[in-house]
Formats: C-alpha cells, structure tokens, sequence
C-alpha cells in the first residue's frame, strides 16, 4: 500500500469538524456524479432499445437487402422478374446470408361485410347500411419465409402455414378493427386488372407492430395465390413464375454491409439467364426516412453523455477544492515533513476517486434498477400511432454499461489534475499559522 492510498483512506474515515461542515456539498456533488450514471444509463437503454425494436419491425417486414429488377425504385411497384434464378444460389453461400425467398406484391382492395348504422334523420330513427373499403398491398410468400417475427406479432389466430393451395391471410389488428373483421372470417379482396376481380381469403391470423404504415398497409398470403391474381398470371392460365422480387435475410445486422457488397458484386447490372438486369436495394435506402430518424438519436445520446459527464466533473471539481480548503493545514504538515506536491495532490485524487466510485455505484443501482423495471413490468407507456411502439423500450449491454462508468471515470479523474495544481500554490508556513 502506497503513502498516499493509505493517507487518503484515513482521510476518508476522519470525523474532524472541518469535514462534517463540508459534508453537505460533498453529498450535493456525489449526488449530481450519481444522477450523471443514472440518467446516462436510462438514455442509452431507450435509445438503444427504440433502435433495435424498430429495425426489428422494419426487418421483419422487409428483409435487409431485397434483389429485384433494375431499374426500379420501390419494391412495391417493382416490375415482375423470373423466380428461378442461378445467381440465388451463390448469394446463398455468401457468409452471412441466412436464406433467400422470393415476394410478389399485388395492391387490392379490402372490403367489409354490410354492417349496420343508425342514424336520427329529422328525427326519425333510420337503420343504414354501409361498407367500408381499405386499400393495401397483398405481399406472397412461400412456406420457406421465415416466420420467426411473424410469430413474435401475433395477436390472435394462428400464423398461416402460406401453402399454395390455401387461402389463408395474414392482416393487422388495424385493418380488422376499421372493417369489423376477426379470425375466421371470410373476406372479399378486389383486385384492379384488365377486369375487375374478387377473390375471398380467410383470416387465419392477426397480427399488430404498432407502426401505422405497415399496419395499415401490408396483408400476407400464400406466394402461388397472389401470382395467380397478376395481370402476367392471365397469359399463362395462372401457372406464373414470376415476382417482385428476393429477400435476403442476414444472420446479423453488423454484417448488412458486407453481404450487400458481395450481392452486388455477384447480382448488380450483370444480365441473368433470362436476359434482365438485376439490382440489390437495401433496407436503409427503401425505409430511409425511419433509419435516417434512427441514426439521428445516436447524435442525441452523444449531447446527453457529453452534458452529464460535463455537469459532473464541474461537480467533482468543486468536491476536490472543498477538500483542499477544508484541509489546507494538512497541506502544509505534510509539505514541512517533506512532501513533495505530486505525492499531496495524489493524495487528494485517491480521495475524490473514491467518492466518485461511492457515487457511480449508487448510481448504477439505481439506473440498473429501473432499466429493469421498466423492462419487466413496461411502466412507462407511449402511442403506437406517433413512437411505432407501445411502450418504452429498454436494451443494455455489459458492454454499453462498462462504456458509460469508463468514460465518466476517466474524464472526471483526469479534469481533476487542473483544479488539484492549488496544492503547489500553499504556502505551509501561511497554512500551519492560518490554522
């Protein structure tokens, strides 16, 4: 054990009268160190927990990366392309690719059963009937589609299986609720062609993401019924092959980039067996305003941190100079027994690191505490309709946590090295007789 460690602890556990005159402002200062870990933990698990939970959704809806026809600038407009493709299998191979599975989207029109309205006419009571029309995107897909995210979504009902031979839908909450739909119902799609078309599916499921543009908009159902329902289905009797195009499902979301660098090296502007261009569209251009809205949150967390962490080496500042008033006799013992000044301003650093260890741990306990909370119990609530979620998220790593309590002891330690040069300026013969 060092001289100075050693001074410093028993500094620590002394009961002077200077001290307990002092006590208050240490305990405003400690709180404020306290209130930085708290508040800096809090913002990085929203924060990180919105980003993760929202590009969950807009993933789970839209693969990573989608491979359609160049040329095309919306994957719900996208012109047909054959889905036999060679190139699919040596993007298959491609370290970090999970699968690839073919999508066809088809807009239609979704139309409620008659459903009853009373209304007072001059009035007389009169019973109307009336039928609600909402438009949205039929997305096909096959068994193969991974179902993961589609199971995590349900409310009610059952995911479908999406086998060709079924007429089973997929739709939200959203979508039932203004059309009086449940489970189970049997429910008129009109589709726009060279003539007009229904065609009625059943409600296998019903999901909800919380985000009004998926919500509102998408309906799943088997990949061979939506082919059928396509204008370039009626040239071959229903038997098409082809779709909008590929989804590129990934194992990690780190590894976005590297594998839509090797899709376009493989795919990109190099024509196919059936004489098209292909091009490879990722999630973060198609949904850019939501990933432009995240990636916007991180310069937030970053004016957080920077202003906590500044409020609290101001803070710890005034700790350090509150001691060395308080023990300006000290000082000068110490520096007529020998001292040097680095070994005196060691001394008062050991000091004030521990009390901001002291503060840091109160402050992880309680940030933890609630960070925990409210991912367990969901206090805090938002609307779905503005935030795309239904309550606050929370996600906090290890790593994330070791990060916050790094920063903030290290900057604070080191802006104290400016205030503890006021040691070199006591005189000890001015401090001893000041005392």
């Amino acid at each position: 054990m060092s001289f100075e460690y050693f001074i410093a602890n028993k500094i620590l556990k002394s009961k002077e009268k200077g001290i307990k005159v002092s006590r208050p402002i240490l305990r405003i200062s400690l709180i404020s160190v306290a209130l930085t870990i708290i508040v800096n933990l809090i913002t990085l698990a929203i924060v990180h927990g919105f980003q993760s939970e929202i590009r969950q959704k807009i993933v789970g809806f839209n693969a990573p990366i989608f491979l359609l026809k160049a040329g095309n600038e919306n994957i719900y407009e996208a012109d047909p392309l054959h889905e036999q493709q060679i190139v699919l299998s040596d993007i298959n191979r491609v370290k970090g690719v999970q699968q690839t599975t073919p999508v066809l989207y088809k807009p239609a029109l979704l139309r409620s059963e008659k459903m009853k309205d009373e209304r007072y006419i001059e009035g007389v009571k009169t019973e109307l009937e009336k039928q609600e029309v909402n438009g949205v995107v039929l997305k096909g897909i096959t068994q193969n589609y991974p179902k993961s995210y589609l199971k995590s979504i349900l409310v009610k009902g059952n995911v479908p299986s999406f086998d060709q031979n079924q007429n089973e839908i997929y739709l939200s909450q959203k979508i039932c609720t203004e059309l009086n739909f449940k489970v189970g119902d049997d429910i008129a799609l009109f589709f726009v062609k060279k003539r007009s078309l229904m065609q009625r599916f059943k409600i296998a499921g019903i999901f909800e993401t919380g985000i009004d543009k998926i919500d509102r908009q998408i309906v799943f159902a088997p990949l061979k019924k939506v082919q059928e329902l396509c204008d370039f289905g009626d040239r071959n009797k229903g038997n098409t092959h082809f779709v909008s195009g590929f989804e590129i499902h990934i194992e990690d979301w780190e590894s976005l980039e590297y594998v839509e660098q090797k899709v376009e090296d493989l795919a990109e502007l190099k024509p196919n067996e059936h004489g098209a261009l292909l091009q490879c569209m990722s999630v973060l251009k198609s949904e850019i305003d939501i990933f432009s809205w995240l990636g916007f949150l991180d310069t937030n967390v970053l004016i957080i941190i920077s202003l906590m962490i500044i409020i609290g080496i101001v803070n710890i500042g005034s700790i350090l100079l509150v001691m060395i008033v308080v023990r300006s006799n000290f000082i000068g013992v110490l520096k007529s027994l020998g001292a040097s000044n680095w070994s005196i301003r060691k001394v008062f650093l050991y000091q004030t690191g521990f009390l901001i260890l002291k503060a840091m741990l109160i402050g992880n306990i309680i940030g933890l505490g609630l960070c925990y909370l409210q991912y367990e119990f969901q206090l805090i609530t938002l609307d779905s309709s503005i935030y795309f979620l239904s309550h606050v998220p929370i996600e906090l790593s290890i790593l994330s946590v070791l990060f916050i309590n790094a920063i903030t002891f290290i900057t604070c330690m080191t802006s104290l090295l400016v205030p503890s040069y006021v040691i070199s300026r006591i005189s000890p013969a001015k401090s001893i007789k000041f005392n």
